[in-house]
């Protein structure tokens, strides 16, 4: 037989995991590179994430001059819980939450909607034997003026990673890699989309719901944790 379609075969064969052709090679699933580890198509550890869609991408940092400056500034503004939030709907993460001048009123007074530039972020880290451990994402909630995204109350979105880097900006829009933020917050509709469950806002109490139920969305950093 020709080397060269053995190579072939061989090839095909592990990428199709069949794990050896008749006759050429021969061996249980495992020696195949490409199976699938505990089940999980989104393994860390699989060689073939790549071609995986469920592979994490590189994440690309983004501009979101307020989101940046917010990651900068949110720590000198109005803290509104001392105690942590344990957050489903953020990646199961600890979270507190701040105002900016503009957002306190409506936050503190319960006088919704908030105004335009009116900023919320919020502070999360990474659970640790219950309790927070190492710093996650900050969320960013921010009124832009009317118009901006009117079926979702006009909130821009935006997660900024510990590095300072913005890695997500956008609407509520369908087409917009934020629209699950907006999906998600539209349950507190009644609070300008804004929960406050756990701090000194004045809102009404909202469910928080359930999280992402996609394990495979890399890019979204409310997605439950494996």
């Amino acid at each position: 037989m020709n080397p060269d379609i053995v190579r072939v075969a061989i090839v095909s064969a592990i990428l199709a995991g069949t794990g050896g052709v008749a006759g050429v090679v021969a061996g249980p699933l495992a020696a195949n590179p490409c199976a699938a580890r505990s089940a999980n198509p989104c393994a860390a550890k699989n060689p073939c994430a790549a071609k995986n869609p469920c592979a994490a991408k590189p994440a690309v940092a983004v501009k979101d001059p307020v989101a940046e400056g917010a990651s900068r500034q949110y720590t000198t503004w109005r803290k509104v819980n001392t105690t942590p939030v344990l957050s489903a709907t953020h990646g199961n993460r600890h979270v507190f939450t701040y105002l900016n001048k503009t957002a306190e009123p409506a936050g503190l007074q319960g006088s919704f909607p908030f105004p335009k530039g009116a900023v919320l972020a919020k502070e999360s880290f990474e659970g640790q034997d219950g309790q927070p451990g190492p710093k996650g994402p900050l969320f960013i909630m921010e009124k832009r003026g009317p118009g901006y995204d009117r079926t979702h109350a006009d909130w821009h979105y935006a997660v900024v990673e510990p590095t300072g880097a913005v890695s997500m900006s956008g609407s509520g829009h369908e087409s917009s890699p934020t629209h699950f933020c907006a999906a998600c917050h539209a349950m507190a509709k009644a609070n300008d989309y804004v929960f406050g469950n756990g701090t000194i806002m004045k809102v009404k109490p909202t469910p928080m719901g359930s999280p992402a139920a996609n394990p495979c969305a890399p890019k979204n950093p409310c997605a439950p944790k494996r």
